[in-house]
């Protein structure tokens, strides 16, 4: 046997060998680096969104009193600054000044110049102002500087009860300088004093009714509680009154513990059964308080205290056997624990309420709170959610928050709601369009014509979104909304004048049919379907009139209810279903011009029409390519931005309306990502969103392909195509 190789042939082989290999070892390694940048991105989103879910965390720090500090006075209020600088105040008046690890250094002549003898009772404060009652009835305020110390030097002295011990305080002000005070007697008497900034003019109003509990909101809104009922009083006007009563408590139980959050619309009400509920400041007329859905307890002893956050809808809850538990006004109970030395003395706590310093009958704890994200919760992301300034419970999603008094809404909900919807209408108007395209040029169009149109029709997806969110938003919305019963009137005339226009052209003929072949129905149909623009746009104003009185907007409010908005769902379907139409139709397109001409023959021959053969044969065997076809052009409409962005109002409605706005998440993204504060809520809340983007995608996608390969198997012996 003649062997033919030579050195060079041998060389020449070893190189292509070589080079096989590594085209093979690139190629592969590209695909494993794309799959591997993909699962990156997954586990990016999931360890940027991780932490809103992570538990609370509440690290604690005790440290024995420092020494100097007399144990037989009770301490009435406490403040710890910055640089661990502490200052107690006894309940004699004294106060005791230290930092920690050092010796305190009492300072009496405070008690004698100012308390006079008498005996702190009780306490009330805010950023402002300190409160403190006395045995006698009288009420000391002492307003406080930049850094929450008090000025001793401005102290005044009001009036709240002849002789009688103030039990309890509610202090609540506002940026003007005005305040208003509510105490309580040890008898019950419930009375209140409402100044200004200079305290020149001090009103004091006594209330006829008794309470064993108050609290103060916002507006001057004074709640009391006695036994099961709570009582709602306005001091906003020149004299105090009463807008209602309701039921606290179930029953069987009796209030034990008032307090109001941060804000003042949110009511803490703690009962003798372990039961926290939280209530909501109404505006109507039929009830002063709106009641949500109780908090998980912490057991069944009583609740003897709620203490609210300074910046933060946060309280922190004790019963009678020392169980603590921290609470937040949407997500409920975040975490339990025990007291660390008894029932407190006195409790301060940091400007940015992430610390509290618990004051023990020996010890100080610092109490470190964990929980950044203490509004968020799973179920509160997805469940109707009741807010407040809301009659009910809602989907919303709203973070521009203007500070601590407004509660942001984190509902993603609503989110998912316009993706979804601006997906559907996108689909409803791209998927008739791009598969009857389809359909007609791979089966019916010349190939003359179809040179020309394919390429023409895919060229369209090069087409940048933000333009055509662009003329959607400033050319299409406003001319709808100025032919609204045109534009609706073309839903119903086209698609029953292009019925209309085939059934004419069956019945026309033989000869004027060759003269109109089908394979050009492209062309020639061009002028009929102007026609039916006209006759939609000039028989528009005659409808309106004769079935919707002259304004079909008006008709849709008071007979639907339907609200029309200018860039609505409709304009936003139109628009990215003209965006998503190349995309189904080319990939729609070549599936069935990939199906075997001899299936198509082969059918014709046995006696099938044109259209039978088609809805038979070629549209099941092309099965596969046109559902990845119709998931691919879904994933896109999901994901589009910036014709979601720019043809919706962007409001985060839960509507089915097509003539009201939507956000969507992606659009979200857009809007909100580059505002953020980095490592926020909302920030991680963003993140969350685009994880849940990602995961539908994939989801998706995941199952197109397995539905795409089942098809496939399915119609294999058709010969479709591979």
């Amino acid at each position: 046997m003649i062997d033919f190789s030579t050195p060079t042939l041998r060389l020449r082989r070893r190189l292509r060998h070589s080079r096989d290999r590594l085209a093979t070892l690139l190629i592969s390694a590209g695909g494993i680096g794309v799959i591997a940048a993909v699962l990156a991105i997954g586990v990016f989103l999931a360890l940027e969104a991780a932490p809103l879910f992570s538990p609370a965390r509440v690290d604690s720090e005790t440290s024995p009193l420092p020494p100097g500090k007399k144990q037989a006075d009770r301490v009435a209020w406490m403040h710890i600054g910055s640089p661990g600088q502490a200052t107690l105040l006894d309940e004699r008046g004294v106060v005791w000044r230290g930092t920690s690890g050092q010796a305190f250094i009492a300072d009496a002549s405070l008690a004698d110049a100012l308390f006079q003898g008498q005996t702190i009772t009780s306490t009330a404060q805010t950023a402002s102002r300190l409160a403190l009652g006395l045995d006698q009835g009288d009420v000391i305020l002492v307003p406080r500087d930049d850094e929450a110390r008090p000025v001793w030097s401005q102290a005044n002295r009001h009036t709240l009860f002849s002789g009688q011990p103030v039990a309890e305080l509610a202090l609540q002000g506002d940026d003007n300088g005005h305040w208003r005070l509510a105490g309580r007697s040890e008898a019950g008497n419930v009375a209140a004093l409402i100044g200004t900034r200079d305290d020149a003019r001090t009103r004091r109003h006594e209330l006829p009714q008794d309470a064993s509990h108050l609290a103060l909101g916002g507006e001057g809104r004074l709640v009391l509680a006695e036994g099961a009922q709570l009582s709602v009083w306005s001091l906003a006007p020149s004299v105090p009154e009463i807008l209602g009563q309701v039921r606290g408590v179930s029953e069987g139980r009796r209030i034990t513990a008032l307090t109001y959050l941060v804000g003042g619309e949110t009511l803490l009400v703690g009962d003798s059964g372990g039961g926290i509920r939280r209530w909501l400041n109404a505006r109507g007329e039929t009830m002063p308080l709106l009641a949500t859905e109780p908090y998980r307890g912490m057991g069944d002893a009583p609740i003897v205290s709620l203490l609210a956050f300074p910046e933060r809808r946060l309280a922190l809850a004790m019963d009678t056997e020392g169980r603590l538990g921290l609470y937040q006004a949407v997500a409920g109970r975040r975490w339990h624990g025990q007291v660390p030395d008894g029932p407190s003395q006195a409790v301060d706590f940091s400007a940015d309420g992430r610390v509290i310093w618990w004051l023990g009958d020996t010890n100080l704890t610092r109490f470190i709170i964990g929980d950044e994200h203490a509004e968020v919760s799973w179920k509160s992301l997805w469940t109707p959610v009741h807010y407040e300034g809301h009659d009910e419970a809602l989907h919303r999603w709203q973070v521009a928050a203007s500070g601590v008094e407004s509660e942001p809404r984190f509902g993603l909900a609503p989110l998912a709601w316009g993706t979804l919807k601006a997906a559907v209408w996108a689909l409803v108007f791209a998927i008739p369009l791009a598969l009857g395209a389809a359909a007609h040029s791979a089966v019916y169009m010349s190939v003359r014509l179809r040179t020309r149109i394919k390429p023409a029709l895919e060229l369209m997806e090069a087409l940048p979104g933000v333009v055509i969110g662009f003329i959607a938003g400033l050319v299409l919305a406003p001319y709808v909304e100025r032919h609204l019963a045109g534009s609706l009137a073309l839903v119903v005339i086209l698609p029953l004048g292009m019925l209309l226009g085939g059934a004419l052209w069956a019945r026309l003929p033989h000869g004027l049919r060759a003269r109109l072949p089908l394979s050009w129905a492209g062309i020639w149909l061009i002028p009929w379907l102007a026609l039916l623009i006209w006759l939609a746009m000039q028989s528009a104003p005659g409808l309106e009139t004769l079935l919707f009185g002259g304004d079909l907007r008006t008709w849709l409010e008071t007979r639907l209810g339907l609200d029309y908005a200018s860039r609505n769902a409709m304009i936003v379907g139109l628009a990215m279903g003209f965006a998503v139409i190349p995309t189904i139709y080319a990939l729609a397109e070549d599936a069935l011009s990939g199906v075997p001409r001899s299936l198509s023959e082969g059918a014709q021959a046995l006696g099938a029409t044109r259209w039978q053969a088609l809805w038979r044969v070629l549209l099941p065997a092309a099965s596969p390519g046109i559902f990845s076809a119709v998931m691919i052009g879904a994933g896109r409409a999901v994901g589009e931005t910036m014709i979601v962005l720019m043809a919706t109002g962007n409001t985060a409605l839960m509507s089915w309306s097509p003539f009201e706005g939507l956000r969507s998440a992606a659009a979200n993204l857009a809007i909100e990502l580059p505002e953020a504060a980095v490592g926020s809520t909302h920030y991680r809340l963003l993140f969350l969103s685009a994880l849940l983007l990602f995961v539908f995608t994939f989801c998706v996608n995941t199952f197109a392909e397995v539905v795409r390969m089942r098809l496939k198997r399915r119609y294999r012996h058709l010969g479709a195509g591979k």
